[in-house]
């Protein structure tokens, strides 16, 4: 059972060197959704923003265990309204696996990691 006062916002540390483009194409081929302004995308689900890491540092984002802190994008993912938090959820689950099956570096930072794939962290079949 979830809890009614979970934060449903979440961000996807993603490292890559393809350009945001790339990228928001290969989530929508993942979750589906409409591309918008903005390095943008949106779907029944959820609303993403692929967006430059600030804290962006190449010679430390293929540290461990921390990296991925470092890496080139965040994506920063909300629920849309009158969406449950389970099918809200299964849909990050999803992006999650996607990035990780097309060989991206990709780990949450949300209150539910414990609930996604690998509780959101490295794949480890693509660790860094």
């Amino acid at each position: 059972m979830l809890d009614n006062n979970l934060e449903l916002f979440c961000k996807i540390y993603l490292d890559s060197d393809f350009d945001r483009a790339i990228i928001l194409s290969n989530i929508r081929e993942v979750i589906g959704g409409e591309l918008e302004q903005y390095s943008s995308l949106a779907n029944d689900n959820c609303n993403l923003d692929v967006l430059r890491n600030d804290d962006f540092q190449e010679h430390r984002r293929n540290e461990l265990p921390d990296g991925f802190l470092f890496s080139r994008y965040l994506i920063e993912i909300e629920p849309n309204e009158d969406v449950g938090a389970e099918t809200y959820i299964t849909t990050v689950s999803r992006l999650l696996e996607g990035l990780w099956s097309r060989g991206y570096k990709a780990v949450a930072s949300c209150d539910f990691e414990e609930l996604l794939p690998n509780k959101g962290g490295y794949n480890p079949d693509n660790r860094l």
